[in-house]
């Protein structure tokens, strides 16, 4: 068992390390605690959030009996000790260093501030080694590189300490590349345990480096002390996964260029529709030849409303209308999954979803809602366990593409990053309107571009097969994957899984090392 020490002060923090951790470890191996007293087993695995001072003796105990223990927040000086840190506040000072101005076209801007990872030990493990604190793509609403961004002060997504001292330094924070005030994500190793302590209170949910996390829970010193199962983002068998998309903001059929490459390609596109747009004969032809080239469509709402209407019944509203229209008119569809508009998610939108009869969305970005940039896919947190979510925040266009060096540069930094953390990768652009060509100079280079970043993916799948799919199976995989849980019995160190797959595609566990078909 994997035991999640609640914080009594923060429900919400809580309610964001509880579903994330769930999404790798699953239901049937973490277990929400209010006290040290429901800990049963000899050697455990615990998460404590913002602990209290008294915990420490009780905590202690934890790391003496082979457990681990992750710290996730600020440290009084008795749990400081026990993380082997000298810790002090961040200077306020550093918060102007966190934020970044927004992208220019064809640029990127970033904090002068970043997490560094070792590139040896466990912060090897994170496939991003530079986590900026913040960074854009595109204005100041996309990092293409899909992770969220890091504060300084006192709040849950911010760093409020930095240790000055630590036996291990995972991450250190850095200032225009160089100087560092202190580190930001630690080690320290005991006889008999581990503490990896995470000065930012709901720790790396939103980003690559939950990798971290995963390697430290299942990995870890495997031969000596407790490790627990994980299920992987990808399935089975695979270098990487990948899912694209266009989102149908204000047409539909000038999609067809693009759908003819993908469809030469033998790679599946999906689309997100706007319903509130006309409907006609050029329209649902395109649609119609896309679903027999084996393309899935999803709903974008009814009018792109920002933040789906701004409540919980307009966002209802739009979503069961949308389905209902989109139905109504392609023979044979049902809708299940929806785009977010402008990917913006308060938490009162996945339960109007699922009253309105969907599965899921797709959403993830760094301009809003952090509570939905989500490190892997699975249920979201303030969800119904019927909804699953997929933070797919890769824009490929025009005028994100850089006008210096590889154009292409960030995507295909975006798509490593997901294929070495072992992550479905979600990509997006949009079909061309009479209003906004979206950046690009003409259909034939927005269409070469996306060439050359099918051959980059292709071409640089891993250690395995490339699986390219739409986004309802991409959706269901994830959907199959949430609902499998892994129960591990710590007297025989042995686990199973519940489902072996998901969507027809085989479910994948790393656990002390390795990494395994489901079983």
């Amino acid at each position: 068992m994997i035991y999640l020490l609640a914080d009594s002060r923060d429900a919400v923090t809580t309610e964001l390390v509880q579903r994330a951790f769930e999404r790798s470890f699953t239901r049937g191996q973490v277990r929400l605690i209010d006290c040290t007293d429901a800990i049963t087993a000899k050697a455990p695995v615990v998460i404590a959030l913002a602990p209290d001072e008294a915990l420490a003796t009780d905590l202690q105990r934890v790391v003496s009996q082979g457990g681990k223990l992750l710290l996730l927040g600020k440290l009084g000086p008795r749990l400081a000790a026990l993380a082997g840190v000298t810790v002090a506040e961040a200077s306020p000072d550093l918060a102007a260093a966190a934020v970044s101005a927004p992208a220019p076209s064809y640029a990127t801007a970033q904090s002068r501030a970043a997490l560094r990872y070792a590139r040896t030990g466990l912060g090897a493990a994170s496939p991003l080694h530079d986590r900026r604190l913040c960074r854009f793509d595109f204005t100041n609403e996309w990092n293409n590189l899909g992770y969220g961004r890091i504060g300084i002060g006192p709040d849950r997504w911010s760093i409020g300490q930095l240790a000055s001292h630590c036996d291990q330094v995972i991450a250190e924070l850095t200032l225009d590349d160089f100087a560092s005030p202190g580190a930001a994500v630690t080690l320290r190793d005991w006889p008999a345990g581990a503490v990896l302590w995470f000065a930012r209170p709901v720790g790396p949910i939103d980003g690559p480096d939950w990798a971290v996390v995963e390697r430290f829970i299942a990995d870890y010193r495997a031969a000596e002390l407790s490790c627990r199962p994980f299920l992987r983002d990808i399935p089975h068998g695979y270098g990487a996964a990948v899912t694209m998309r266009l989102d149908c903001d204000e047409d539909i059929a000038s999609a067809r260029p693009l759908l003819e490459l993908y469809r030469d390609r033998g790679r599946p596109l999906s689309l997100a529709i706007k319903t509130d747009q006309p409907c006609n004969p050029a329209h649902l032809a395109l649609i119609g030849d896309l679903r027999a080239a084996g393309g899935s469509i999803l709903s974008h709402s009814v009018s792109h409303a920002p933040n789906w209407g701004g409540s919980a019944e307009a966002a209802e509203r739009e979503a069961r209308d949308s389905k209902s229209y989109l139905e109504s008119r392609i023979d044979g569809l049902t809708v299940r999954y929806a785009v977010s508009p402008f990917h913006q998610n308060p938490t009162y939108v996945p339960a109007a979803l699922a009253r309105a009869g969907y599965d899921g969305f797709v959403g993830g970005i760094i301009a809003n809602d952090p509570e939905y940039m989500m490190a892997r896919a699975g249920q979201p947190p303030f969800s119904p366990e019927q909804i699953i979510s997929h933070t797919q925040g890769c824009m490929l266009h025009g005028d994100c593409m850089l006008s210096e060096g590889d154009p292409l540069r960030m995507f295909k930094t975006a798509f490593s990053l997901a294929r070495d953390g072992g992550q479905f990768f979600g990509y997006l652009d949009h079909p061309f309107s009479e209003r906004y060509a979206y950046g690009w100079a003409s259909e034939p280079a927005r269409v070469a571009a996306h060439g050359d970043f099918l051959d980059y993916i292709e071409q640089n799948a891993g250690d395995g097969p490339l699986l390219f799919v739409n986004e309802d199976t991409a959706l269901d995989f994830i959907k199959g994957k949430a609902a499998a849980e892994i129960a591990f019995d710590e007297a025989s160190d042995s686990y199973r899984v519940s489902a072996t797959e998901a969507a027809g595609l085989p479910l994948s566990i790393g656990f002390r090392g390795r990494v395994v078909a489901a079983r």
